[in-house]
């Protein structure tokens, strides 16, 4: 017997388990409490083989909870069927399901409907006309039956099109609640920004806090999902439910959480780093706890400090009160979160 092979591969194979549980253990690592709140991880924008979508919705849903999600809505154009497929899985898995649909102008804003009544009759979805007295239904006789009879939350997907006279209208109403700053199909085009090192919406944050929208990152999924590139929504929620889950985005508690940023109104963030971090200082070091899965970059003045998730890093310092500057934490477009410790 080769007992050198054998050792070989026991070494490989107990490499390869280690790797796996690895990745499960950093794809269920949470946030600590915010407060009252739990931090959950979310995706609000995902598609299935009921539109175009790659995966069944039940595929869908083992992949969320593989992945560490503990909220998604399955949204596919113009249809909310997958909600009921999936429900009894995701509340077998434990992962909190909200029934989605996507929808919008045709060709041109898309939008994405969240907690909708189950009784309402898509018409001319992702088809709406711009202007009245046209074959298809008019967007302004449309969006109030989705957003205020059926008691949609929307959110302004890839917002492309900018603050266009359609959002606008549907803002001014009441019909919009929230926007995304990050959608991980587009990419490269939908006149994204090439802007830290990825596209997305920076502006997108800049009009939630003008408007008083909810900040989103969603992956629009279609394909298999990437993991180490899938963007998340991060939630603040009183109770972990559906209903919990909409309460929070309807009080704006949420971070949008991609490509190693942080994006969001700057008290919501502010206390998500401040429940994140603690901060100690000694004999003119500052040492920094990271207590979160995602990497900070924490600076003050000219030093920085890259402190990975659940690790701590230092930085010398000639005072023991210092602002530091989260250079990976964005409260608008071009400004970082500042913390005093």
């Amino acid at each position: 017997m080769n007992f050198r092979l054998i050792a070989v591969v026991l070494v490989a194979l107990l490499s390869v388990f280690a790797s796996l549980a690895l990745a499960q253990t950093d794809a269920a690592a949470k946030f600590p409490r915010v407060g009252p709140y739990e931090v959950l991880k979310c995706d609000f924008h995902n598609h299935t083989k009921n539109s175009d979508g790659d995966l069944t919705s039940v595929e869908r849903v083992d992949e969320a909870v593989k992945n560490g999600y503990d909220a998604i809505a399955i949204t596919d154009h113009g249809s909310f069927k997958s909600y009921e497929e999936a429900l009894p899985c995701a509340n077998e898995r434990g992962l909190i399901l909200i029934r989605g649909m996507e929808t919008g102008l045709e060709e041109r804003e898309h939008l994405v409907a969240l907690n909708l009544d189950p009784s309402y009759k898509p018409q001319n979805p992702h088809k709406w006309a711009l202007t009245d007295g046209q074959p298809k239904v008019f967007y302004q006789q449309q969006w109030p039956k989705l957003a205020k009879d059926a008691g949609a939350f929307i959110i302004y997907a890839h917002p492309h099109m900018g603050l266009s006279e359609p959002v606008l209208w549907g803002i001014k109403e009441g019909l919009v609640k929230g926007i995304e700053a990050k959608n991980g199909v587009v990419g490269k085009g939908w006149n994204t920004v090439n802007s830290h090192g990825t596209w997305f919406y920076p502006q997108a944050l800049d009009w939630a806090i003008e408007h008083n929208l909810t900040l989103f990152a969603n992956s629009d999924i279609h394909e298999t999902r990437n993991a180490k590139n899938s963007p998340a929504t991060l939630v603040l929620a009183e109770k972990r439910s559906p209903e919990g889950v909409m309460d929070a985005l309807r009080a704006g508690r949420t971070i949008a959480w991609f490509n190693g940023m942080l994006w969001g109104k700057k008290d919501v963030v502010e206390s998500l780093i401040k429940a994140a971090v603690s901060v100690t200082a000694k004999e003119g070091k500052l040492t920094i706890e990271n207590k979160s899965p995602a990497a900070l970059t924490a600076a003050v003045g000219e030093k920085t400090v890259e402190i990975k998730p659940s690790e701590t890093g230092k930085l010398e310092t000639a005072s023991a009160s210092v602002p530091i500057r989260w250079t990976n934490v964005w409260i608008t477009s071009k400004e970082n979160l500042e913390t005093q410790h």
